[in-house]
């Protein structure tokens, strides 16, 4: 039989020192704030972008066709089995834990393919009516942020890259600024 008590640290310089790259308590604290301030509006607008494409895709009229559904729920359970591999665990064991079939897999994605082919679909027209373009530098930027996140060399990523690749990336630049075209008209009215 024992009793046990927890021991706080004193939230001082010195604990700031041992927990951070900051000198002072102060210091750290500040910039906890500013980083959970950025993280919220970070949602905050992440949200407002979802709700505005969502609108946009609402009063849209288009058919896809049940192929193209297939193919991006393909994809989605692709990239959701990735995701699991790199937390070293399999699709086959996520389905054995969750009781999940892959008929059923999939059937529970379709909904969400449908809506990001929507929303694709809907953010290239207003690439296309706005005229919105991609610049090189833009295309570099991002090509340098994806090096970065890959942990290569820029010029290394570059050749690597195809045309084709090249393409789609400023494709995909293009459709980000037409999530903010659509995301400001929807907030001024």
């Amino acid at each position: 039989k024992a009793i046990k008590a927890k021991e706080l640290p004193k939230l001082d310089d010195e604990f700031a020192q041992e927990v951070s790259e900051f000198d002072t308590l102060a210091d750290y604290k500040a910039d906890i704030k500013k980083n959970l301030t950025e993280k919220k509006k970070e949602a905050a607008k992440s949200e407002r972008e979802r709700l505005a494409v969502a609108a946009a895709v609402e009063n849209a009229t288009m058919e896809i066709p049940e192929q193209m559904v297939d193919a991006q729920t393909r994809q989605m359970t692709q990239e959701f089995a990735q995701r699991l591999s790199s937390q070293g665990l399999s699709i086959d064991q996520y389905m054995q834990f969750t009781g999940l079939t892959p008929q059923k897999m999939i059937e529970e994605l379709k909904p969400q393919a449908l809506k990001r082919i929507q929303s694709r679909l809907v953010l290239e027209a207003v690439v296309a009516a706005e005229n919105i373009e991609t610049t090189e530098e833009e295309l570099d930027k991002e090509i340098e942020n994806m090096a970065s996140m890959y942990q290569m060399e820029v010029d290394k990523l570059k050749e690597v890259i195809g045309e084709e690749e090249k393409k789609q990336i400023g494709l995909d630049l293009a459709v980000q600024k037409a999530v903010e075209i659509v995301t400001e008209a929807a907030v001024e009215k």
